[in-house]
């Protein structure tokens, strides 16, 4: 199912690799995020099925949020909703933590839902993706 949602069409596109994944790559990825502390996952439900997830890796103080929603389940606010989710999982964690994400600039599905839950454009990375933050809490 995440690997799925990560070679859906409109994901592959917006990805920073531009390209879908093998299943092999997949999985070495998904057992590497799963083993690493600092990655918290949730997959968010709608009725009991499963229509998106989001990613908060952290390091240093920083969580790099990554989310994807079901093809099925765009365009209905679920997206804004999982990052707020996520968002307030986070805020009860110890330490202070910037959030940071970033989105391809055409994404504007993305662009829409970071802003909405309260992430502020700060820049550009060297790929041309747009960064945004927020604080946690």
């Amino acid at each position: 199912m995440l690997r799925e949602w990560r070679n859906d069409a409109d994901a592959v596109r917006f990805s920073s690799t531009a390209r879908p994944v093998s299943p092999e790559a997949h999985a070495r990825w998904l057992a590497a995020r799963l083993a690493d502390s600092g990655t918290r996952l949730w997959i968010a439900e709608e009725a009991r099925v499963p229509v998106g997830q989001v990613r908060v890796d952290l390091a240093d103080g920083t969580g790099v949020v990554s989310i994807v929603v079901a093809a099925v389940a765009r365009g209905r606010g679920i997206g804004q909703a999982m990052l707020r989710a996520a968002i307030d999982e986070i805020a009860h964690e110890d330490a202070a933590i910037q959030l940071r994400a970033l989105i391809h600039p055409d994404n504007t599905a993305s662009l829409r839902a970071f802003d909405r839950a309260g992430f502020r454009r700060v820049s550009s990375d060297e790929h041309g993706f747009v960064v945004l933050e927020r604080a946690a809490g």
